[in-house]
């Protein structure tokens, strides 16, 4: 574009240069008749100075000869939906590097309830630095990768075990109850903590207090229902069309400096009897953490035990 656009005066100094160098006679009547022809042409082409400034239209595919023109097109706008989801945004606010402490209470239907705290440092990279107890007894210390690798450590008995988040499912081919969900779908709790209820990017649709999305973590379909006051009153993640695979419900929410957060969610799985309450107790978003803090290496003489086992020790 910049090639064909001239400096302020360049026309001017054109015109200059027909007449001012002319010796033969009659170029007084030379001259200005092409001057009057040249201004002619620049009426009729327009300057090209005025169009740089002008909107773009969308570039158009060449028209077909015995064809009407079509009219152009202005710039893309943003839609109403993804304007309203944004002033969402805007009212949770995001930070990329958090710590968090929670509170879960596991209620079975046939048993006891247990109850989980947990702490967590999650910095900007995706990786969680995880301290669990278990009834008020130390239990867990953990390191989850980006990816879902993770390195944890029963504490009391230094056994180790290795393996993905996505290993660790609420059923098995049974459709028995062997994982607890709010393990299996822990990077979903801490990305709920950093950027809120609400979908930050995936969005598909949003209106009518509903917002649609597909989750960039797990791939699957989000679902959100919003409150006439912009707070969230439940998210659904379903593993297909029509097929939910986790529902959180919101409650009680609390500024946490600028950060709007709901204070407690009530996690259900279809086809899982036992209630997950999960309560947020405290978040601060920082601007980092320490290595000294996200390193983890299990103990000198720990032993290592498989994935099953371990489930099975959070059941007891």
């Amino acid at each position: 574009m910049s090639g064909n656009v001239r400096s302020p005066g360049s026309g001017i100094r054109g015109l200059v240069g027909l007449c001012g160098n002319v010796r033969s006679p009659g170029s007084g009547v030379r001259g200005l008749v092409g001057l009057g022809l040249l201004l002619l042409t620049l009426v009729a082409c327009g300057d090209p100075r005025d169009q740089s400034n002008r909107p773009l239209a969308e570039e158009q595919p060449p028209v077909a000869k015995d064809t009407e023109p079509t009219q152009a097109q202005s710039p893309p706008l943003i839609k109403p939906g993804l304007l309203w989801v944004q002033e969402l945004l805007t009212f949770h606010q995001q930070a990329p590097t958090i710590t968090a402490d929670l509170m879960i209470l596991v209620k079975p239907t046939d048993g006891d309830s247990i109850l989980f705290e947990i702490s967590l440092w999650c910095p900007e990279d995706g990786r969680i630095r995880l301290k669990c107890s278990k009834l008020n007894v130390d239990f867990i210390d953990a390191l989850v990768q980006k990816n879902g690798d993770f390195v944890l450590e029963l504490v009391r008995s230094k056994e180790v075990v290795r393996g993905n988040l996505r290993d660790i499912h609420v059923f098995d081919q049974e459709r028995k109850v062997i994982g607890p969900p709010f393990l299996t779908y822990l990077s979903l709790l801490v990305q709920e903590a950093k950027s809120g209820p609400v979908p930050d990017r995936g969005v598909t649709k949003g209106g009518d207090g509903k917002v649609e999305a597909k989750d960039h973590v797990t791939g699957l379909l989000v679902g959100v229902d919003i409150n006439p006051d912009d707070t969230v009153k439940s998210k659904t993640y379903f593993d297909e069309p029509g097929k939910p695979a986790v529902r959180l419900d919101y409650f009680r929410y609390k500024a946490f400096a600028h950060l709007q957060r709901p204070t407690q969610m009530q996690l259900t799985v279809p086809g899982d009897p036992t209630s997950y309450t999960v309560r947020l107790r405290q978040l601060d978003a920082v601007p980092a953490i320490s290595p000294d803090r996200m390193r983890f290496t299990p103990s000198n003489g720990s032993t290592e035990i498989g994935l099953e086992e371990f489930l099975k020790r959070l059941r007891d």
